[in-house]
């Protein structure tokens, strides 16, 4: 279960890096230019978490390719964005960062075999990264899923101060309810997971302007929880 184990610390450092620990203007500029400071400041991340993560002495050498593949899938991108629209590039991004980090964490376990400092156990990890997924993280995958399929924040009414939306509020209600589904689920409590999303239906459907949009995001974000506790369980 080793391989598993480092897999799955390798994704903890993917999602710290690229999503957490990556601030948004970071990002705005790797899209405009090639090879910025910026693209630096990330895979100096990249490296730090991926290394750090690992809790085996000898992984810097898989670190550092790591961090060399991550570069040069970030700058493509950026060499993309730059000369075409592409529909889902944030998408076939992370798949390539995926398969990056299973095929190096296996080439190093065949090479070299895994040994890490401390024992661990693998539901720990998977609860953890979990719960990381349903974060930050899963906020920004949302964000691309609605602008992939053109869908749009319904404008609010600038003179209607009762129908406006506290900065940020949405992204904390989705992280919230993203915690408690997930940890719903991984108790075995499906049902209150049902209830949850029938009380935000009725509290937060009151606009007909805003249902739709309300109802996609509902079902994604609750979809990502469910997807996660579920592989969760099975691992």
């Amino acid at each position: 279960m080793n391989i598993v184990q480092l897999i799955i610390l390798q994704l903890i450092a993917h999602l710290l890096a690229d999503f957490t620990l990556q601030p948004q203007h970071w990002c705005n500029k790797k899209e405009k230019e090639i090879l910025t400071r910026h693209h630096l400041y990330h895979i100096s991340i990249v490296f730090t978490t991926s290394y750090l993560l690992s809790f085996d002495f000898g992984y810097w050498i898989a670190a550092l390719v790591l961090t060399f593949l991550h570069f040069l899938i970030d700058n493509t991108k950026s060499l993309i964005i730059l000369h075409a629209r592409v529909k889902y590039i944030f998408f076939i991004d992370q798949l390539m960062h995926l398969i990056t980090i299973v095929a190096i964490a296996g080439l190093y376990d065949m090479i070299f075999g895994i040994d890490f400092l401390i024992p661990m156990e693998t539901t720990t990890l998977a609860v953890l990264a979990g719960f990381l997924l349903c974060a930050k993280p899963a906020n920004i995958i949302i964000k691309f899923v609605l602008q992939a399929f053109a869908i749009e924040t319904p404008v609010e009414d600038p003179d209607n101060s009762e129908g406006k939306s506290l900065p940020n509020a949405g992204k904390l209600i989705g992280i919230t309810e993203r915690f408690l589904a997930l940890a719903l689920i991984l108790l075995g409590q499906y049902e209150a997971v049902g209830l949850i999303i029938a009380a935000k239906s009725i509290l937060r459907f009151r606009e007909t302007q805003k249902s739709e949009y309300v109802l996609v995001g509902t079902l994604l974000s609750f979809g990502i929880a469910t997807l996660v506790g579920i592989l969760i369980k099975i691992i």
